[in-house]
C-alpha cells in the first residue's frame, strides 16, 4: 500500500501518473501483446452461458482496470463479467482470466449523451505481471495533447462498421488528435441534420476527437469501446467511446480526455 501511495505522490510532480504500475480496429494491423501488454478484454457472459468480448480496458494497477462506463450500463452485475489479460486472441487457450468484483462508472455518468463516459473496473485478485502482463501508465492534467498529435487505438472490434463480428486477433492502429473546435462544430452540424435528432452529437471539453480528418478509412469501431488511446508505447490519453459510425472522413472518433479525469481515476483506482 505505500508503495501504491507513493508511486502516485510521485506522479503528482509530472504529466503522466504511474500507477501501481462501441469491430475490431478499422484500417489497422494485427498487434502482439508484448506492444500493449496492460490491454485487457472485458468479456460478459450474458445470459450465464460462456463469457464473450464486449469492450477493450487498461490495466493500471494490479487490481484495476480502466474503461468506458457505457460498456457496464446495461450489464452491471460484476458477476456477469471477466477481464482477459496477456493474449492477443480471443480464441486460444492462453492468457489469464481475472474476476470481476466491482464495476465503478463515474457518478456523474449521463447515458444518453456519453457524458462522463468512464469506469474503473476493480478485480477479485490481483494479475500477475510478465512479459505480456504490464501495467499502463495515465496521463496527468497538464499532460499536451495538441492537433495532430500521433496517437494509437487497440482492441478486438469490428474491421468494418457494417461488419457484426469481433476480431478474433488484437489490432492497433495510428490517428490523430483532431482540432476540438472543429471536431464540436462537426457533430453540431451533423445532429441539426433532418432525422438526427436523436443521435450523439454534443462533443464536450471533457472529450478527444482523434481520426485521420477528410479521408477516413482507420479508427477504433465497436467493440473498442473502453479501450485506450495512446502515446508514447503506454501512456493512455484517451478511452475509446463514440463516433459516428466508424473512421468516417467527416466525423471522428470521439473518446474520453484522461487528463480531464486523472483525478478521479486515481483515487478510484487506488482506493
Amino acid at each position: 500500500m505505500m508503495q501504491a501511495l507513493l508511486l502516485v505522490v510521485l506522479a503528482l510532480t509530472n504529466v503522466v501518473y504511474a500507477l501501481p504500475k462501441r469491430g475490431r480496429i478499422v484500417g489497422g494491423s494485427p498487434a502482439p501483446i508484448e506492444m500493449y501488454p496492460f490491454m485487457a478484454s472485458m468479456q460478459v457472459s450474458w445470459f450465464g452461458g460462456a463469457h464473450n468480448h464486449a469492450c477493450g480496458g487498461s490495466l493500471i494497477t494490479r487490481t484495476a482496470i480502466l474503461s468506458a462506463a457505457h460498456c457496464f450500463y446495461f450489464y452491471h452485475p460484476e458477476r456477469r463479467w471477466r477481464a482477459r489479460v496477456g493474449c492477443p486472441i480471443l480464441s486460444s487457450d492462453g492468457g489469464t482470466h481475472l474476476e470481476v468484483s466491482r464495476t465503478i462508472l463515474h457518478e456523474d455518468y449521463v447515458h444518453r449523451l456519453l457524458l462522463n463516459d468512464v469506469a474503473i473496473v476493480r478485480l477479485a485478485s490481483p494479475a500477475t505481471l510478465s512479459n505480456k502482463i504490464q501495467l499502463a501508465r495515465i496521463a496527468g492534467p497538464n499532460y499536451a495533447l495538441p492537433d495532430n498529435l500521433r496517437v494509437y487505438v487497440a482492441g478486438w472490434g469490428l474491421t468494418l462498421y457494417e461488419n457484426h463480428e469481433v476480431s478474433n486477433e488484437l489490432q492497433h492502429t495510428y490517428v490523430f488528435i483532431i482540432n476540438h473546435d472543429l471536431c464540436t462544430k462537426r457533430y453540431a452540424e451533423l445532429g441539426r441534420q433532418p432525422g438526427n435528432e436523436n443521435i450523439l452529437s454534443k462533443v464536450t471539453p471533457e472529450m478527444m476527437c482523434t481520426g485521420i480528418l477528410d479521408v477516413g478509412g482507420q479508427d477504433a469501431c465497436s467493440g473498442d469501446s473502453g479501450g485506450p488511446v495512446v502515446r508514447g508505447g503506454d501512456i493512455i490519453v484517451g478511452v475509446t467511446s463514440w463516433g459516428h459510425t466508424c473512421a468516417h472522413p467527416l466525423y471522428p472518433g470521439v473518446n474520453v480526455r484522461v487528463p480531464s479525469y486523472t483525478q478521479w481515476i486515481v483515487e478510484t483506482a487506488v482506493a
